[in-house]
């Protein structure tokens, strides 16, 4: 993937192990610009569209807006292809720390986001550095099911598993 220019990409996965699923993918400029993203909204930022993000591959993405809430409601579909993800500014702190993490520790792969979610409309939230390039991106569509021919979505190892 060393050969990507710096991006963020963003995919809907309706169907993932019997799951629902929003990732979020980027290279380490792109977590870099999450990570900001998700300071100012801890830091008290009142909402925020993801559309909005510099680094955002306009041909992987969704709909998505953040917003600060006084309980953390979660991501929630909104129509077809408009999600709202509505948190404390102290869960998107931790969300902010969970970003840091991965390359604080330098390893790439995944990180769920919204692991001790609460509510069953609540959409699982996966962040992942450097683990799905742009070819899989290609073999998907950003309302998919997360299988296709070349490239099986895993969430667990951070290797990409060619079927």
């Amino acid at each position: 993937m060393t050969n990507e220019k710096p991006h963020i990409r963003i995919g809907h996965f309706p169907d993932f192990e019997g799951k629902e699923i929003l990732l979020i993918s980027s290279d380490i400029k792109g977590l870099l610009e999450l990570e900001e993203v998700f300071w100012q909204l801890s830091n008290g930022l009142a909402e925020y569209n993801f559309s909005n993000l510099k680094l955002l591959d306009k041909k992987f993405r969704v709909n998505l807006s953040a917003f600060n809430g006084s309980s953390d409601i979660g991501l929630i579909k909104k129509s077809i292809d408009s999600y709202e993800w509505t948190l404390t500014k102290e869960k998107w702190d931790q969300f902010r720390e969970r970003l840091t993490g991965l390359y604080r520790i330098g390893t790439d792969g995944n990180r769920p986001l919204n692991i001790d979610r609460t509510d069953e409309q609540e959409i699982d939230v996966f962040f992942s550095w450097n683990k799905y390039p742009l070819a899989f991106w290609g073999k998907t569509s950003r309302i998919s099911t997360p299988y296709n021919n070349r490239f099986k979505l895993s969430l667990g190892r951070s290797e990409n598993t060619i079927i």
